[in-house]
């Protein structure tokens, strides 16, 4: 027994093969590949008739004597492997199915269209119901996800997901979350608000505006962290980014880079300075002898903060390496920098810029030990004006010198008796009661001391 493909659709015979695509989807409700085999392929082959015969239809309108000589039967029978082998080919066959541009399609929606467009129009797509081209096609489009690039929202990759019954690997939403961040310039998810960052990193490479934004305070190291971030969860090098404004930025975070970038930003950061308060000058008609001075002491002065600064992150970093507590001159090397500007100051007392120079990365490397940092260098400083000859060393270099070699000491001592790193040491307790107990005797010394000169 055989059936006639329009009737089994329940269409007319003029339908169009929009038409033709609704009654096949209508019709699948209810004869799921699942639950009726032999109905489902009755019902797949009626569809691919009428799209046969529609098709030829439209190529040659001449031919409308349709139904006695071109009515493709529809068996009411599972077909065997053997009948469909030697099936009559007078029979209109369907054309192949493109899965390659079924393919294509599907990922340019992913990539464009919300979630919720794209689950309807997976639902209703008549080629996908098919079990075997919905498989083969869900996994060419998790593969052209996963290898070509392709930046589909993290919203229509759970879609996918679920439509094709595949769990994609963790991998492959980490890189689809990059590419979609590197392509709407939103770095939130890895922690950084600014849109300027990922700008500059897509940017091509050009020095001039790179240094400029390298002597934006913080901003290398910002830029240099969202390149980590990114290329930690992409695995490679990401789609987007120019390699050389990360390795740039990459290198001016480096607290242990002295290369030429690193001077060129110092050097020009101190000349922005200097020009600026040059103009200042000029403006509120200052002497041209005194504006040279000035200017001069803006030069030096930038340069050498700047300068402090990065000694200041070289030796943090240096804290927070586990191996530093085993090195004695890596450990103490605050302690070495604050002796080395004492003896300067003892040496050169008419150079004390240069003592202060040396001292204070040592001193400011303690910041976040504020209070215990406060209590050895107010000691020290009693203990300077206590002795008999207070002019030889300034009470605030005496502050600062003793602040760093008070914290760097217990420190370090601690880590070695606890057998931990220097950075794990901070805020201990022996360096908080140490700072105590000289706070204390350093002042009643130096109250001692005043009592017998009086």
């Amino acid at each position: 027994m055989s059936e006639w493909p329009y009737d089994l659709l329940e269409i007319d015979d003029d339908a169009d093969e929009r038409t033709i695509k609704r009654a096949y989807a209508r019709l699948l409700k209810v004869t799921r590949p699942d639950e009726d085999p032999a109905g489902f392929q009755r019902l797949n082959e009626a569809y691919q008739a009428a799209l046969s015969y529609q098709r030829h239809h439209e190529h040659d309108p001449s031919e409308d004597d349709a139904r006695p000589d071109m009515t493709p039967r529809i068996s009411t029978h599972v077909a065997s492997p053997a009948s469909s082998a030697v099936a009559p080919s007078a029979d209109p066959v369907a054309p192949p199915l493109d899965e390659a541009r079924l393919r294509d399609e599907l990922l340019a929606r992913a990539v464009h269209e919300l979630p919720s467009v794209l689950r309807q129009h997976l639902t209703h797509h008549p080629d996908l119901y098919a079990l075997e081209v919905k498989r083969r096609v869900g996994a060419e489009v998790f593969d052209q996800i996963a290898y070509e690039d392709a930046s589909v929202s993290p919203g229509n990759l759970i879609v996918l997901g679920e439509f094709f019954d595949f769990t994609p690997p963790a991998w492959i939403e980490r890189r689809t979350r990059v590419l979609r961040a590197v392509e709407t310039e939103n770095t939130d998810a890895f922690d950084e608000d600014r849109p300027l960052t990922i700008r500059q990193l897509k940017r091509p490479f050009r020095w001039p505006l790179a240094l400029l934004l390298a002597c934006v305070p913080g901003f290398s190291i910002r830029a240099a962290r969202l390149s980590q971030r990114l290329v930690a969860d992409y695995g490679d090098h990401v789609p987007g980014l120019d390699a050389r404004q990360q390795t740039f930025f990459s290198q001016l975070a480096d607290p242990f880079y002295i290369g030429i970038w690193r001077w060129a930003s110092v050097v020009l950061s101190a000349t922005t300075a200097t020009l600026v308060i040059g103009a200042l000058c000029r403006l509120t008609d200052v002497a041209p002898d005194r504006t040279a001075r000035v200017t001069g002491f803006t030069f030096t002065a930038v340069t050498g903060l700047l300068c402090i600064w990065y000694v200041m992150l070289a030796l943090t970093a240096l804290r927070e390496r586990p191996a530093t507590s085993r090195n004695l001159w890596l450990a103490l090397m605050p302690v070495w920098l604050a002796l080395a500007g004492l003896l300067v100051a003892f040496s050169l007392p008419q150079v004390p810029a240069l003592a202060f120079a040396l001292v204070l990365p040592a001193a400011l490397l303690h910041f976040r030990q504020f209070f215990d940092a406060l209590r050895f260098g107010v000691g020290t400083s009693w203990l300077m004006q206590a002795l008999p000859t207070p002019q030889a060393l300034s009470p605030w270099l005496a502050a600062l010198a003793g602040a760093a070699i008070g914290v760097t000491l217990c420190d370090w001592i601690y880590a070695r008796r606890h057998q931990v790193g220097l950075a794990a040491a901070v805020g201990n307790r022996w360096t908080t009661i140490t700072s105590f107990v000289v706070f204390v005797s350093t002042g009643l010394f130096g109250v001692s001391q005043w009592l017998l000169r009086s």
